[in-house]
C-alpha cells in the first residue's frame, strides 16, 4: 500500500513538473508602456547592433552575420544563434530579429528551401526561438508588444505589416511600403514610398495618417528636438524640421548616403558620397562643429552608448569608433562555436 501511494506521489510530482515546465517554456512576457526595440537610425542601417542595459546584441561580421552578444565595452562575447540576422530589436525578455539565412555564405540548397527568412523571437534567458513570421521582410521595429515590419510578396510587393510578439494579430497594417523604423510617442514617422515620398505621421492606434511636410524625404528620424531627414530634393542634404512646422533647418549641405543620431541627440554621424571627398563624418549638434571620422566609402552606421560601428561599402571590414577618445579600430569579434 505504501509503495502504491509513493508511486502515485511520484507520478503527481512528475506530471506537475511537466505542466509547470510547459507553462513557463511557452509563457510570453509582455512589455508595459511604449517600449521601442532599437534606435531608428540603427534600423535604417540594417539594425546590426542593438544595446539594452549593459548588453549589445549584434550580427557578427566575422561569423557570417550570426547572432552574438557582448558587454557594452565589447568584451565577454557569446554566440547565441547561427542565424544570419538583421533588424535586431530587444526588450527586457526577448531579442527579435529578421532571419537572413538566404544570404549566408555557406547557404546550400536545403538551407535556402527551409525557413531561410522570417521574423523570430529569441528568449534572452532560455534561448528559446519562436517564429513570428515566415516570409520575406525588410526593416522591422518593436513598439510596445507589436513588431511593425516591411512585408514582401510577388503580388503586393512591399507593404507595412504587423504581428504581436505572441504571434497574434498578424496582417497588413497599411498598404504603403514605407520603412517602419522611427516611432515616437505612438506615432510612426515615415516617408511614403508608394505615394508622394512626403513626410507622414501614422497614429499606430487609430491608423490616422497625416502629411506633415511636403518634400521628398528619406530616412526620417523623430527625436525630441525635431525630425531629421535626408532631402532627396536638395542633393540629399540632411535637414531637421520642428514638430510645430516652420521652415526646415539644413544641417549638412553635402550629398549624404546615410546617417544616424546618438540617443541624447548630441552627435549626428553621416556618410558623404557622390564625389572625390567621400568620408564618414560627425556633426556636434550642440556646438555645430564637424569632423571627419574616416575617409572612404562606408555604410551601416550603428550606434551604441560608447561606440559607432560602420562597415566599408563592400562589406569586407567593420570598424568601431570609440566616442570617448575618438579612436577608430577594426572590429574583430571572435568566431565561437
Amino acid at each position: 500500500m505504501k509503495k502504491k501511494i509513493l508511486t502515485i506521489l511520484v507520478l503527481v510530482l512528475v506530471i506537475g513538473g511537466l505542466i509547470t515546465w510547459s507553462y513557463y517554456s511557452t509563457k510570453v512576457y509582455y512589455n508595459e508602456g511604449e517600449v521601442t526595440g532599437n534606435l531608428a537610425g540603427n534600423l535604417y542601417n540594417d539594425g546590426l547592433f542593438c544595446e539594452i542595459g549593459d548588453t549589445i546584441y549584434f550580427s557578427n561580421p566575422a561569423d557570417d552575420g550570426a547572432l552574438y552578444s557582448m558587454n557594452f565595452n565589447c568584451t565577454d562575447v557569446k554566440k547565441l544563434s547561427t542565424d544570419k540576422v538583421a533588424s535586431i530589436n530587444a526588450d527586457e525578455h526577448y531579442i527579435y530579429y529578421s532571419r537572413r539565412n538566404y544570404a549566408k555564405e555557406s547557404a546550400n540548397n536545403s538551407a535556402l528551401s527551409f525557413y531561410n527568412t522570417g521574423i523570430y523571437r529569441y528568449g534572452r534567458k532560455n534561448g528559446r526561438t519562436t517564429m513570428l513570421f515566415d516570409g520575406a521582410n525588410g526593416v522591422s521595429c518593436l513598439f510596445g508588444n507589436t513588431i511593425f515590419y516591411q512585408h514582401y510578396d510577388e503580388k503586393t510587393a512591399i507593404q507595412m505589416h504587423s504581428v504581436d510578439i505572441d504571434k497574434k494579430n498578424a496582417g497588413m497594417f497599411i498598404s504603403d511600403g514605407g520603412v517602419p523604423a522611427s516611432i515616437r510617442n505612438g506615432i510612426l514617422y515615415y516617408a511614403a514610398d508608394d505615394r508622394d515620398h512626403y513626410l507622414h505621421t501614422l497614429n499606430l492606434k487609430t491608423k490616422q495618417d497625416n502629411v506633415i511636410f511636403n518634400d521628398n524625404c528619406f530616412m526620417p528620424i523623430a527625436m525630441p528636438g525635431g525630425v531629421y531627414y535626408i532631402a532627396s530634393s536638395d542633393n540629399y542634404a540632411i535637414y531637421r524640421i520642428g514638430y510645430d512646422g516652420g521652415e526646415p533647418v539644413k544641417l549638412v549641405d553635402e550629398f549624404c548616403f546615410t546617417f544616424n543620431i546618438t540617443e541624447d541627440e548630441h552627435y549626428l554621424f553621416y556618410q558623404i558620397d557622390g564625389g572625390d571627398d567621400n568620408r564618414i563624418a560627425c556633426l556636434d549638434l550642440w556646438t555645430g562643429i564637424t569632423k571627419t571620422i574616416m575617409d572612404g566609402n562606408f555604410k551601416q552606421i550603428n550606434i551604441t552608448s560608447r561606440y559607432v560601428f560602420f562597415s566599408d561599402f563592400q562589406g569586407h571590414r567593420t570598424y568601431a569608433y570609440q566616442r570617448e577618445n575618438g579612436t577608430v579600430n577594426i572590429f574583430e569579434p571572435p568566431v565561437l562555436k
